[in-house]
């Protein structure tokens, strides 16, 4: 994959989604966000995933040298309790993972997962409930070489207050939830760690320069 891409900004002010490139041209993209990532495929192009006020996912992309947004589909009721959003692209599929906080449990969330491509936008959606947020994350999620994607997430027993590791695996290829098993987990997975915290800054200013981003 070349990296000649040009570094560009991406940010947010008063509720409205903004890109800034390297010659200082700054360009509206939506209004009424509350949160986004970004990433870069391999063919170097950028995509944007937003969530608006009104808890839709919104996809944003270049085409042609003009900006174009796409509503993937409503995902939640409130966005307020939305506490995060990640954007991963694997084989041209792009991975949606958003935290949604329990609003009577600061230590409880629901991870929404959103997997799909955008050439046909055929969703594929799942949820994982209760998750139990731990002093470091809400979740790891790993890549393993067949480029599927591992996810490590803890759940608690509401009575004992004693908490498990659960991990499951998203299959690249079938698109489907997998149980991890030691044999596949022994044989598949090579780590390439990004752990996952459950705020959003206040302040988002995104820099973004070839793969790499920060939210």
């Amino acid at each position: 994959m070349s990296t000649n891409i040009k570094p560009f900004y991406i940010y947010t002010d008063r509720n409205s989604l903004y890109i800034k490139n390297i010659n200082e041209n700054t360009e509206k993209l939506a209004s009424n966000i509350h949160s986004y990532s970004a990433n870069i495929d391999d063919d170097n192009n950028i995509h944007i995933v937003a969530l608006d006020n009104y808890g839709k996912i919104i996809h944003i992309f270049n085409k042609d040298k003009t900006w174009k947004k796409k509503v993937v589909c409503r995902c939640v009721n409130n966005s307020k309790n939305i506490k995060d959003i990640r954007l991963y692209i694997l084989n041209n599929y792009l991975n949606i993972f958003m935290v949604e906080k329990y609003p009577l449990d600061e230590d409880l969330h629901k991870i929404f997962h959103l997997n799909f491509n955008p050439s046909n936008y055929k969703i594929f959606k799942h949820t994982i409930d209760r998750v139990f947020k731990d002093n470091s994350s809400v979740y790891k999620l790993n890549i393993d070489e067949l480029l599927n994607i591992v996810f490590q997430y803890k759940t608690i027993d509401l009575l004992s207050r004693n908490t498990v590791n659960n991990t499951i695996i998203f299959n690249n290829t079938s698109r489907k939830w997998l149980t991890s098993t030691p044999l596949l987990r022994s044989n598949q997975i090579s780590f390439n760690e990004n752990n996952t915290s459950s705020d959003i800054k206040s302040d988002i200013f995104e820099y973004c320069y070839s793969i790499k981003y920060k939210l």
